[in-house]
């Protein structure tokens, strides 16, 4: 009967079937934990990341557009300067100096307006965006100026032979180390000297201070 003994009972293959149906289960299930973790995970950094950009770009929106507030006044106290200059019949070069001064704020309000134009209809989606776009809002100093008096870069992208701009206002080149909110504040610092030298009223003055202050 020994050759009984050598046949493997029916029991014993179920039992070993069973262990080996457990084991592929718990290699299945710590496969599917391990899966649901990293997607887990990944949906976390990716919200996240949604969450932080947007957050960042709203507050970068509401401080445009608290900006072109304060352009939008001191525009406003300039066109007021230079009618004024007009109807006084003020010298060629006082009124030159006006104009001047208000064309630029023009150009500062377009740039601003063209710009959060784009950064709305085109958020970012990445850091590495983010990043750019405040660049291009020249919040970031850029190595590269045109020479004028007010800018503090040494090299310029301006042509050989170009006339150094000897004018008390910011220099209009795009290339100017002047940042946007550096721009802004030249131009209140121009439109107070300009007040100060055609001798306008104190209140025009005290105004004008409350902008630079905001």
């Amino acid at each position: 009967m020994s050759w009984v003994k050598s046949i493997p009972s029916s029991e014993d293959d179920v039992f070993d079937e069973d262990e080996e149906d457990t084991n592929l289960q718990k290699k299945e299930w710590r496969y599917n934990m391990e899966k649901r973790l990293k997607d887990g995970f990944r949906d976390g950094m990716d919200s996240g990341k949604e969450a932080s950009l947007q957050h960042g770009f709203n507050m970068g929106f509401r401080d445009g557009a608290a900006k072109m507030v304060i352009v939008g006044q001191l525009k406003g106290i300039v066109s007021a300067m230079q009618c004024w200059c007009q109807l006084q019949q003020l010298d060629p070069p006082r009124l030159a100096s006006v104009t001047e001064l208000l064309q630029n704020i023009v150009r500062h309000e377009d740039t601003m307006i063209e710009r959060m134009q784009m950064a709305q209809q085109h958020l970012p989606a990445s850091v590495g965006d983010i990043t750019d776009c405040i660049s291009d809002l020249s919040v970031q100093h850029v190595d590269s100026c045109c020479g004028g008096v007010h800018c503090s870069g040494k090299s310029c992208h301006r042509s050989e032979g170009a006339k150094e701009d000897n004018s008390t206002f910011p220099c209009p080149s795009t290339h100017c180390s002047l940042s946007m909110e550096e721009n802004l504040k030249q131009l209140l610092k121009s439109c107070m000297n300009l007040v100060y030298e055609l001798d306008f009223p104190e209140e025009l003055l005290h105004h004008v201070k409350q902008l630079m202050s905001a």
